[in-house]
């Protein structure tokens, strides 16, 4: 396999597929770091991939908690399960939401910061199976994640707290008036134009180095070796998730809290 194979690329209608979008969906133009790059839909499958592994693992979940042994959420699952990696993951994302917005707004906000988590950990974790590769390592992925983020934080910002949210891009009013606000509007612009960015940069510079590194050390010795470079794979995928949910998370608690 190259660097851009997978399972599904060397299926027989892999090819007319990606053809079939190509037309309408292929980038022309140039700027900067965007320069010409080869149209493919892995990063899709590989999203559907998450998808599909998320509705089973929830699925799976829901069912545990109708059982007799885990009822009214008494006792976790005793194995590591689907379930119990659905348990693990929204409810870390609980308490280190808890933590920075408070219970009320936690409970609120955990559909979209819980989502996130699971979707990004199951992209991630993809890159250290043979013959698939990570969503995550590639910039549009990425971005529209962020962009995603932006909107939300943005959106509810602006839906909580109203003029208030606009007045700190204008900085405080001094005599009746807004005199810093050359100042303040490019900076705080700059700031929240970045965060997208940072957002973006960062789980695609980490997770597409641990994949070139995972798949050199096999490429050299295909057993023994790759085992302590997959392990460190996985706590870079754990970590690169708790990041971005844990900004994710903040990004939105400060936009709820600007009314205080």
């Amino acid at each position: 396999m190259g660097d851009h194979d997978t399972w599904y690329t060397l299926m027989p209608f892999w090819e007319g597929l990606e053809a079939s979008f190509e037309e309408g969906l292929r980038r022309d133009w140039k700027a900067l770091a965007f320069q010409e790059s080869h149209f493919t839909l892995i990063h899709v499958a590989g999203a559907i991939i998450a998808v599909t592994l998320i509705i089973v693992a929830t699925m799976r979940y829901r069912q545990s908690l109708n059982s007799e042994a885990t009822k009214n959420g008494l006792l976790p699952s005793p194995r590591f399960t689907l379930a119990a990696m659905v348990d693990g993951i929204v409810g870390a994302v609980y308490k280190l939401s808890v933590d920075v917005m408070g219970e009320k707004d936690a409970k609120k906000f955990l559909p979209i910061t819980g989502t996130f988590a699971l979707f990004i950990f199951c992209m991630n974790i993809q890159g250290l199976i043979p013959g698939l590769l990570p969503p995550t390592d590639t910039l549009k992925t990425n971005l529209a994640l962020a962009l995603i983020v932006f909107v939300i934080y943005n959106g509810v910002g602006v839906y909580r707290t109203g003029f208030s949210y606009i007045q700190h891009f204008i900085g405080p009013k001094l005599g009746g008036f807004y005199w810093l606000a050359p100042m303040f509007i490019p900076l705080e612009l700059a700031t929240h134009f970045a965060r997208p960015i940072s957002l973006s940069l960062r789980l695609l510079g980490n997770i597409l180095a641990d994949h070139k590194v995972v798949g050199v050390m096999t490429g050299l010795i295909a057993i023994g070796l790759p085992v302590p470079f997959l392990l460190l794979g996985t706590l870079v995928a754990i970590i690169q998730t708790l990041i971005f949910t844990l900004l994710t998370i903040v990004y939105i608690g400060l936009a709820v809290a600007e009314h205080h």
